[in-house]
């Protein structure tokens, strides 16, 4: 029996080569596929220990400057420079005594001895940054998150204690009565500087790199790059920029104040009046807090008045937001700075400390212009965001891409959406059913809390969304510490009609007063 020999002919070896490169370029795709993967999940680790790192660190300083105004007070007192002594005192008590009572507020009566003891015993930045970090669950009653917290005591810290206290330690130190440039001050000083700078810096990258805040706010939050390298110079510049307008300011402030204590007053206290002016007259002036009445104005004047001061000498990027100073107002704020530094250089007379502020004023531009370079090119308007809190809710709202999105408009305070109260309630007729049929997993039991009850009109579909998780968040946050300090302030009803009885009791006063048409 013969054996026939078969030949291969081109096509099945044009065959197998093509199934070869097929196979090996799929192995590439696999490959590639997978280094991108490790490099993406690399990055993002490294990402997460820089804010972790970032959180500790300033953890740190804040311990470290609170101690070091201590020592500098006790300084002070011991070289019989009492006015200094007393003011550091006073810087450091007002922080301690203002966190006192953002602890008060934010957390349930029975964890008070427990948080005020980690507050008293200086431990609070570093316990604050260790719940951030680790994530930690929001008691029930809690009234605000670990990071929301975290922040209103890192703005207090600085607004009460770091840019007074530095303010306190320059004019000690370039005191026209004999100043103390030794060792000692000048690190004190420049750790308060420092510290002031890096929480500024710190808080604008933690609110920016959150997931969460990124989802919820996409066309605010994810103006820092990816890239590891960018984001570090985007960062390296805002710190920079924190410095170089604190040091201008208190450089500023401490030449005026040696000429004329009433024109320093009249200078940075006319530039507070200014943004409560411009605020009122656009309509802008209440908070996103979700608080009513007499509370709701308190609330908002101590929100206003804290990020004006924080922006006005650290530049937080943060609080440009349209809900707190705007995009516009905080780049205009920046060259404010500039000006009033010039213009105390200038009214100083001395050639050298022009040429310095000056200096530390180009640095400053610089520094913005390059922070502006460095980041996302589609955030860069929203630094000269004109915007009003009420009119970004309303876009918010409008332009969200999801549900879950369009949602946080509740979240804030009524004031800011109650020219869209109509469309709300429509919406939600609409897509509650949906959500209660669905299930979606961003519809906990917080958000399913802060729906309104006037929203819902249909009350077999309310009673459905307030079950009994709901209803506990409900009471704890009836029972919570803030809402019974809210609770305690007079309602808009009961202020008006102190006001009509006070404009009544007037009325009657007025000799051949008409008589009111309504009391007849």
């Amino acid at each position: 029996m013969s054996k026939v020999k078969v030949v291969p002919n081109d096509e099945n070896l044009q065959g197998g080569h093509n199934s070869r490169k097929r196979s090996t370029a799929s192995l590439i795709r696999i490959q590639s596929s997978r280094l991108h993967r490790e490099i993406t999940q690399s990055i993002k680790r490294n990402k997460k220990l820089l804010a972790k790192a970032e959180l500790y660190f300033t953890a740190f300083l804040s311990i470290t400057d609170m101690i070091s105004d201590i020592v500098m007070a006790v300084r002070y007192y011991q070289s019989n420079r009492l006015p200094y002594a007393l003011a550091s005192m006073i810087c450091v008590g007002t922080n301690l005594v203002l966190q006192s009572i953002l602890v008060f507020m934010s957390h349930p009566i029975g964890s008070q001895v427990k948080e005020q003891a980690i507050l008293w015993s200086l431990l609070k930045p570093g316990i604050d940054a260790h719940r951030v970090a680790s994530k930690a669950e929001t008691e029930e009653a809690a009234a605000v998150d670990a990071r929301s917290e975290m922040t209103g005591a890192r703005v207090i810290e600085v607004v009460a204690e770091s840019i007074p206290g530095t303010i306190i330690q320059a004019m000690a130190m370039f005191s026209t009565s004999g100043g103390d440039t030794s060792l000692t001050p000048v690190l004190s000083l420049s750790s308060s500087i420092l510290t002031s700078a890096f929480i500024s810096a710190q808080l604008s990258h933690e609110w920016d790199a959150s997931e969460d805040q990124r989802k919820q706010e996409p066309g605010f939050y994810g103006y820092l790059p990816e890239s590891m390298k960018r984001r570090l110079f985007a960062l390296f510049n805002l710190l920079l920029m924190a410095a170089f307008n604190l040091i201008i300011r208190t450089a500023s402030l401490v030449i005026i104040s040696q000429k004329s204590v009433y024109t320093a007053f009249a200078v940075y206290g006319g530039e507070l009046a200014l943004f409560f002016l411009v605020k009122k007259a656009r309509g802008d002036f209440t908070s996103w807090v979700p608080v009513s009445g007499l509370s709701s104005v308190i609330v908002s004047f101590m929100m206003r008045l804290l990020l004006k001061v924080a922006v006005d000498w650290l530049c937080c990027a943060q609080f440009r937001h349209p809900q707190e100073v705007g995009g516009i107002y905080w780049s205009f704020t920046i060259l404010v700075t500039c000006a009033i530094g010039i213009a105390s250089a200038l009214a100083h007379g001395d050639s050298t400390v022009t040429i310095i502020m000056g200096v530390s004023c180009a640095v400053l531009l610089v520094a913005f212009a390059l922070f502006l370079a460095s980041i996302e090119r589609e955030y860069v308007a929203t630094f000269f965001d004109t915007r009003t809190a009420s009119e970004y809710n309303v876009d918010r709202f409008f332009n969200a891409t999801s549900d879950e999105i369009k949602f946080e408009t509740l979240a804030v305070n009524e004031n800011l959406w109650r020219d869209i109260r109509n469309d709300v309630k429509a919406w939600l007729a609409t897509r509650l059913p949906v959500w209660l049929e669905e299930e979606p997993p961003w519809l906990t039991d917080y958000h399913r809390s802060i729906i309104p009850e006037w929203a819902v009109d249909d009350k077999a579909l309310l009673s459905r969304i307030r079950n009994k998780n709901v209803e506990v968040i409900l009471e704890n946050r009836r029972r919570s510490t803030a809402a019974k300090v809210i609770e305690a302030l007079p309602k808009p009803k009961n202020i008006e009609v102190i006001l009509e009885n006070r404009r009544r009791s007037s009325a009657a006063r007025l000799p051949g007063a008409l008589p009111n048409p309504q009391t007849k």
